[in-house]
């Protein structure tokens, strides 16, 4: 990503799935970012997230040092129901069954996954613009490689904003508005399928478009460790 400001971190390693010192520090990430700007305990993601665990899988950007400067969590469809449609059809939103139908339905739930966190650590990573784009490249990356067709977040409003000057557009579930959620005083749950989301972004923004969606051309990022097949699943 060209940028006139100093990078702040030199290489940048992207994993998907994470493990062992990785899974660790990508969780510490997520645990700084959502403290700092949502004052969530660890206890309070814990009981959030806890009963999805067998599902959930981090990917992360790491700096030289192994610190994680950015975290996302994915839940894929397991047991449970994917916790953005279990939240978004009780208080706030009392969504309808039909509106989270209308999401699903294409490509149905097992090909759903649920983005529920993505966060970048500004002051680990200091005012470097290269984070977010890595970051968006590992979870695209994880969507190719495990064939995921759409995915569902809630997303906060003031996040939506840099998401969609980087040409990532989600959409509201139908019926849904911005309600206080988990800390954010504003808050919505989205979807997109995946494909469309790729078209369109490839469209609307062609010189950002081999960045957020392959990690092509992002400054001190391998691209080898982007390359297809890097972020499937074991036995996937």
């Amino acid at each position: 990503m060209a940028s006139d400001a100093r990078p702040a971190r030199g290489v940048l390693r992207p994993s998907f799935p994470c493990s062992g010192a990785d899974l660790v520090a990508a969780r510490t990430c997520e645990q700084v970012v959502f403290g700092r700007h949502f004052r969530n305990t660890p206890e309070e993601l814990a009981v959030e997230y806890g009963p999805y665990e067998p599902t959930t899988a981090f990917g992360g950007i790491f700096a030289a040092d192994g610190t994680a400067l950015g975290a996302v969590r994915l839940v894929r469809p397991g047991e449970l129901p994917l916790k953005t449609l279990v939240d978004a059809g009780a208080p706030p939103w009392s969504l309808s069954p039909r509106a989270i139908e209308e999401v699903t339905g294409v490509g149905g739930l097992a090909a759903t996954w649920d983005v529920a966190s993505f966060g970048v650590d500004t002051v680990a990573a200091g005012a470097d613009p290269r984070i977010a784009v890595a970051l968006l490249s590992v979870l695209f990356g994880a969507f190719r490689d495990n064939a995921v067709v759409g995915f569902v977040a809630i997303l906060d409003s003031a996040a939506r904003r840099p998401l969609s000057g980087l040409g990532v557009r989600v959409l509201d579930l139908p019926g849904a508005r911005p309600e206080p959620y988990l800390g954010s005083g504003r808050s919505v749950p989205v979807h997109r399928r995946v494909a469309d989301l790729h078209l369109e972004h490839e469209r609307s923004t062609p010189s950002m478009h081999p960045q957020v969606f392959h990690g092509r051309g992002i400054e001190g990022l391998d691209e080898r460790l982007v390359s297809p097949g890097c972020f499937a699943l074991p036995g996937s």
